[in-house]
């Protein structure tokens, strides 16, 4: 053999050999044969070598088996050892080639076939790659306890981790058809467990078998793979009448490589911080176990009880934070079916070997008490290793730290909310009484009861303010409206007063929990979250009462900080550290869903966001892909739709939402640069792309461009956050978040998503810039650095030095300043710009209550603008309603793919009633399955009032019509062509819609998926291990 052969085992067998760790032998047991598998990771075999040729005793031969396809032919070289007070001997090294081994005894049997190795009269010991003895006397341990006890048929050893100093395992013991160690996975070794000597099953790891033991049971069956053929392998020896017997004086210190995830199921190398699960082949190895162990004739009853208990079990661990896991317990009955043939084997090889019945090995049991202390004993170990050990003087300094933080952040919670309610004073104090709604030029009122939402949010249709409805999907946004009105009772019109008012706090306290990632200075937060709350102010959002926006400004903040905390990217105030956190993924893709729902567009650039993150962070990626679910199940029809339809321009509905475009708010489509863009969003008409084009002659003019310049020094310093090197993933992190909402906005200023009187408009540029505003702010606040001085017990009273690092955060303090008092210097101006009021009027009682007693009933409404125009809705509610406005239906028409002919007829008769009395239109009105029309009184103006008064005559004198309500709001007609029953639209395509297969499965999956994420995202301040199941009893073998 050439010792420095060309494969890696051969130079490594060939190094170990060369420093001759066997001169310190006392003699060779020929009769002994070490076999060691090993795969492509070597990286424990060099001190596994040593460890096993410096052992007092050795063995007559080594077998080292080779399943990494390395070795290509059989090598074996002999090494003189000269034993101190023995005659010298010969040490035998074999690397045998190992192909498709299944297990590890699959690859121990494979080996010894292929060796130059007489098995009948040999004693094996078998190690793994990653398992070597702890000490120089393993070997003499285990062959003294087989002189002591020669009726054993293999003895194991005390399993300990890779540093020999905590317990794994000593032995094992049977108990409701499982396995378990009584040993806590990790406890310190202080020779509390040495006195064991028979158990029911030892890991073969270190275990030393003597001849015609694996020939009187038939071998070892790989079927139970790695991870549990020894548990069945010991099973077979005792109900066989044979002893299996664990030598504590023995020690092997095992690293469980694959066991604990840092090897590959190929047998592939992985750093500790990318271990990977698993639990999935753990667990179905342990279900082999449970199956196989009593008769097969109980197998259809235990697998419909097991099918119960995985669920539940699924259940606990999502509340375990661990739904990886859970999934595997989802699995487990499934995976059980395919293992039918393979248990069918096992059991009836276990039958045939059975000697002994389980009364007769008793003693082998573990029982009740013994089970309670060692679970009792495993949750106490498991407090004193999870809990972070503090001195009263660091729980102090985290609590005043504590203190003073919530301080700061309700206090500038405290700021918002008060300047909302003082800008808008009038409106807080009319807006919270059920009777009314807020309104403004871009946001319906509402009128809608709980079960009208529900259906508008969960239905596959627009129940419409022109038809009677057409097929399309629900506005996401609803959504989150259902949930605010939960909260309210189901009072949706005062949902959305308390968004609206809510909303000032919450985004405050959700941008200061972003700020709080990257910086712990109180002032900066503080400041960051301001501005944030501010932007929204200033950009008119609350003017406009756009719900939409509002939502996105609460709840995109915090989604991307638990993002952050979910891979443990976070700053953290010493002795504290960071670590990633599934249930912080689980609130992060919570918090998504709202952002998503509110405005669709978003999706597109968190999109490319992720896949920047996947980038750009090092570990728990997996935590990353946990993220995106919800939100994509919440959003699944828009999307479903927008791709179908996309030939007819039904993409555009991405870039739609709740509130209705408005040219004068949002503009017409054209691709603008990013200054004109910003400079829109604050009031300031730039004339198209020159900003000197909007002249310096207003005192708005000039706060816009104060508030553009030092929109401008912030971005300044954010690119300087780009060339810190300390700053490296989180900077380019943030700035992919700052360039995808720049070129969603522009993208989005250039889509049309409906059409006006005056042309087609644009879709709202706000959510881009809110991304783009988002990550400019916090790589600001990250310049600001962690501004929290280490904790020391010692407090040095000297004179403090005032660091360049303290001056670079006040004037980041200054600017952020700056930012929030002119941003809400410009929401104080415009507040009223956009016609933001409570309204609480509406169609008369009467028609509302005609209205509440039929969900199919609807009221035709009209205005007369001029003699030749009039303007026409359904009402379906007493206001013209915000859930039924949808951006699908406002593509649709704008592209004219509308193909609802029922709208024709409704702007038909529309026309004729304006025109002069016309039995025939109220005819044709009535057969359509209205009940009444209502006429809005002119708006003041000569012409309008003209053309009302025209057109409320020629209703009057109309067959078929009673006039029911005059008032200075307008006139309600009755049609009375038909019966009160008979009056209600045709809702046959509808109920097809909502008895749609597609729309269950959409809503079961959505309930579905939300549910297991709040289960994950509920805060638990324990998580019990999975040893306390006995699940670390199953890497024994690993």
């Amino acid at each position: 053999m050439n010792l420095t052969g060309s494969s890696e085992i051969q130079r490594l067998v060939g190094e170990t050999l060369a420093v001759e760790p066997y001169a310190r032998a006392q003699r060779v047991e020929e009769k002994v044969t070490a076999v060691v598998t090993v795969e492509q990771d070597m990286r424990y075999l060099p001190a596994t070598l040593r460890a096993i040729l410096s052992q007092t005793v050795l063995p007559g031969t080594v077998v080292i088996a080779d399943c990494s396809g390395q070795t290509l032919q059989s090598v074996r070289t002999v090494v003189d050892v000269a034993c101190a007070g023995a005659a010298p001997a010969s040490l035998s090294v074999q690397i045998v080639k190992v192909a498709q081994a299944r297990s590890f005894g699959d690859a121990v049997a494979k080996a010894v076939r292929n060796a130059q190795v007489d098995t009948s009269s040999r004693t094996l010991w078998l190690l793994h790659d990653d398992s070597r003895p702890a000490d120089d006397h393993c070997l003499e341990s285990l062959l003294d306890a087989w002189n002591n006890t020669p009726t054993a048929a293999v003895l194991g050893a005390k399993q300990l981790d890779w540093e020999g100093e905590h317990l794994h395992n000593v032995g094992a013991y049977a108990y409701r058809h499982g396995l378990r160690t009584l040993v806590v996975d990790g406890e310190p070794d202080q020779q509390q467990y040495d006195g064991r000597q028979d158990v029911y099953a030892v890991s073969l790891a270190g275990a030393l078998i003597p001849d015609h033991t694996l020939a009187s049971v038939h071998g070892v069956n790989p079927w139970f793979t790695t991870y549990r053929e020894s548990a069945d392998f010991c099973r077979r020896l005792c109900l066989n009448g044979k002893r299996v017997v664990v030598v504590p004086s023995a020690r092997i210190a095992h690293r469980r490589a694959r066991y604990e995830g840092v090897r590959t199921a190929d047998g592939k190398p992985l750093d500790d911080a990318d271990a990977i699960d698993t639990s999935m082949p753990v667990l179905a190895a342990s279900q082999k176990y449970f199956y196989t162990d009593f008769a097969a004739g109980w197998w259809p009853l235990a697998w419909i009880l097991r099918l119960v208990v995985c669920l539940c079990d699924a259940v606990r661990q999502l509340f375990r934070k661990m739904p990886y896991r859970g999934w595997c317990m989802l699995c487990m009955p499934w995976i059980a079916l395919f293992n039918i043939p393979g248990a069918l084997t096992a059991r009836h090889r276990m039958g045939q070997q059975t000697r002994v019945g389980r009364r007769d090995i008793g003693q082998l049991v573990a029982d009740h008490h013994q089970i309670a202390a060692w679970k009792a004993a495993t949750r106490e170990y498991e407090d004193q290793r999870t809990q972070v050990l503090l001195s009263p003087l660091a729980r102090a300094h985290l609590r005043r730290q504590r203190i003073r933080r919530w301080t700061y952040a309700l206090l500038a919670a405290l700021v918002a909310f008060a300047v909302v309610v003082a800008v808008y004073w009038q409106l807080f104090r009319t807006a919270w009484s059920a009777d009314v709604s807020l309104y403004s030029d871009t946001l319906l009122p509402t009128g809608a009861t709980w079960d009208q939402l529900v259906a508008s949010a969960t239905t596959p249709w627009v129940f419409g303010t022109t038809g009677t409805g057409i097929p399309a999907p629900p506005t996401p946004w609803l959504l989150v409206l259902m949930v605010v009105s939960a909260v309210t009772g189901g009072h949706v019109a005062l949902a959305v007063t308390l968004l609206f008012f809510l909303a000032a706090p919450a985004m405050t306290l959700s941008f200061w929990a972003l700020a709080g990632v990257v910086t712990r200075s109180n002032p900066v937060r503080v400041l960051g979250a301001l501005a944030w709350f501010a932007l929204a102010l200033g950009t008119g959002m609350f003017a406009q009462a756009d719900v939409a926006m509002l939502t996105v400004f609460v709840f995109m903040p915090a989604a991307f900080a638990f993002v952050f905390k979910a891979v443990g990217m976070y700053r953290t105030e010493q002795p504290v550290n960071p670590r990633a956190s599934v249930q912080a993924a689980a609130l992060a893709a919570l918090l998504f869903m709202p952002v998503v729902a509110a405005e669709p567009q978003l999706l597109l650039a968190l999109v490319v966001i992720f896949v920047a993150f996947l980038v750009f962070v090092r570990r728990h990626r997996m935590m990353l892909v946990l993220i995106p679910f919800p939100a994509a199940f919440a959003l699944a029809p828009t999307i479903v739709n927008a791709i179908r339809y996309a030939g007819d321009g039904m993409w555009r509905q991405l870039f739609g939402d709740v509130t209705v475009p408005l040219a004068s708010v949002d503009g017409t489509p054209a691709v603008r640069n990013l200054t004109a863009i910003v400079a829109a969003v604050f009031g300031m008409d730039t004339g198209g792309d020159d900003l000197l084009a909007a002249g310096w002659t207003s005192t708005d003019t000039v706060r816009v461009v104060l508030i553009l310049v030092l929109l401008a020094v912030l971005a300044v310093v954010a690119i300087v956050a780009l060339l810190r090197p300390s700053l490296f993933r989180a900077s380019h992190i943030l700035w992919t978040v700052i360039v995808c909402g720049i070129l969603l906005a522009m993208v989005s200023g250039a889509v049309a998503v409906a059409a006006s009187g005056t042309g087609s408009v644009a879709g709202s540029t706000m959510p881009g810039l809110s991304l783009a505003f988002a990550g400019l702010i916090c790589c600001v606040c990250m310049m600001a650095g962690p501004a929290v001085k280490a904790f020391t017990p010692l407090t040095d009273r000297g004179a403090r030095k005032f660091h360049g690092a303290a001056v670079g955060r006040l004037l980041i303090s200054v600017a952020l300043a700056a930012v929030t008092f002119l941003c809400a210097c410009n929401g104080y101006a415009n507040a009223e710009l956009y016609g933001i009021g409570v309204s609480g009027s509406g169609l008369p009682m009467v028609a509302q209550q005609y209205l509440s007693q039929n969900p199919d009933r609807r009221v035709l409404a009209l205005a007369a603008e001029s003699n030749n125009t009039v303007a026409y809705t359904v009402m379906r509610t007493g206001r013209g309603d915000l859930i039924d406005s949808s951006a699908a239906q406002r593509v649709r028409i704008a592209f004219g793919n509308e193909t609802n002919t029922e709208n024709d007829e409704l702007a038909a008769i529309a026309g004729k009633l304006l025109a002069n009395a016309d039995a025939d239109a109220i005819q044709d009105l009535s057969d359509l399955g209205f009940g009444g029309i209502y006429v809005v009184a002119g708006n003041g103006d000569d012409i309008s009032s003209k053309a009302t008064d025209q057109l409320v005559a020629n209703i009057t004198s109309s067959t078929g019509t009673q006039s029911v309500v005059d008032n200075d709001d307008g006139v309600y007609y009755r049609l009375t062509l038909s019966s009160y029953a008979d009056q209600k639209i045709d809702v046959g395509w509808q109920m097809r819609t909502q008895s749609s297969p597609w729309r269950a499965a959409w809503l079961w999956c959505l309930v579905i998926v939300t549910a297991l994420y709040i289960v994950v995202a509920i805060p638990r301040r324990h998580t019990p291990t999975a040893a306390i199941d006995g699940t670390s009893d199953e890497g024994e073998e690993a």
